[in-house]
């Protein structure tokens, strides 16, 4: 509890850090009417702010595909005879849209994943951010939804990373900061939380494959409660620099019930020597040839 207690403390204090300068924020909007009951029935506890009560711990369910490893399906993944399935549900043939310069260096390191050259290893193993929605999305690490008054804050197990969503409406950072986990915007729509994702690094891979976007890529999360215990999450990418359209990946995350759950504590870096690994990605997307 103590432990806890220290992270959110902490959490709090960099997000305050993080927010000066920006306009002040408009007061939370007035408590919402009783959230609407999905299709099942599930008619969700109103707390004081109008928002949903989902506090919680939760999982993703299933380590194929979207586990971290492949958005797309992939064959002989992990130098196995089996194919991990993926979660892009559109389009309907499963693929990433890439432009066909991306495609090419996205296939580059999905081919080399077994044995990476410096500029191809992970950004997992480096010890860096999973970015969202990949963070989301890793079974052997759990996360804690916490709901401070007009927002939702998620602390994570993988990196102890953390998201500030907040539900006031305030305006974005400055576009110039780019940042590892995006910068999230959120509303509620009946039971569904609507997180709006900008600001990411073009650094970030969204799997073990080498899926990646640009700095100007937005994302846009539906976090569905079909009832207490489930969520059917999607993430849709829009992202005219590195895809010909839009697309959507999606995966199934459940509220974790063990009596005294709670996320542990994630050793990544530490002592680790390797440096070599820890170069950067040269990758910067104004350094890339043609893009026709």
């Amino acid at each position: 509890m103590i432990k806890r207690t220290a992270l959110i403390c902490c959490v709090a204090f960099m997000w305050a850090i993080s927010v000066r300068g920006q306009q002040p924020a408009p007061k939370a909007p007035a408590a919402a009417a009783q959230p609407a009951a999905p299709a099942g029935g599930w008619r969700p506890v109103k707390r004081k702010d109008g928002q949903p009560d989902i506090e919680g711990y939760y999982q993703a369910l299933g380590n194929s595909g979207g586990a971290g490893t492949n958005l797309e399906p992939m064959a002989s993944f992990m130098g196995g005879a089996a194919t991990s399935p993926g979660v892009v549900i559109d389009p309907p043939d499963g693929k990433i849209p890439y432009l066909p310069w991306a495609r090419v260096r996205r296939d580059e390191v999905q081919k080399s994943h077994l044995h990476p050259n410096q500029a191809q290893v992970d950004t997992r193993n480096r010890g860096w951010p999973d970015g969202v929605p990949r963070i989301n999305y890793y079974s052997v690490n759990p996360f804690q939804i916490l709901q401070p008054e007009g927002a939702v804050l998620i602390l994570y197990e993988a990196q102890h990373e953390f998201r500030y969503i907040p539900l006031d409406g305030r305006p974005q950072i400055d576009q110039g900061v780019k940042l590892w986990m995006g910068s999230s915007r959120g509303h509620w729509e009946g039971t569904t939380l609507v997180a709006e994702v900008t600001h990411i690094s073009d650094r970030v891979r969204f799997s073990i494959s080498g899926d990646f976007a640009s700095d100007e890529v937005k994302i846009t999360e539906r976090w569905n409660w079909t009832d207490g215990d489930t969520i059917m999450h999607s993430a849709t990418f829009e992202d005219p620099k590195v895809y010909t359209r839009p697309f959507t990946v999606a995966k199934t995350i459940k509220r974790v019930k063990d009596r005294g759950f709670e996320i542990m504590e994630y050793s990544g870096v530490e002592g680790e020597k390797d440096q070599e690994l820890m170069v950067d990605i040269p990758a910067s997307m104004k350094k890339e040839p043609d893009r026709k």
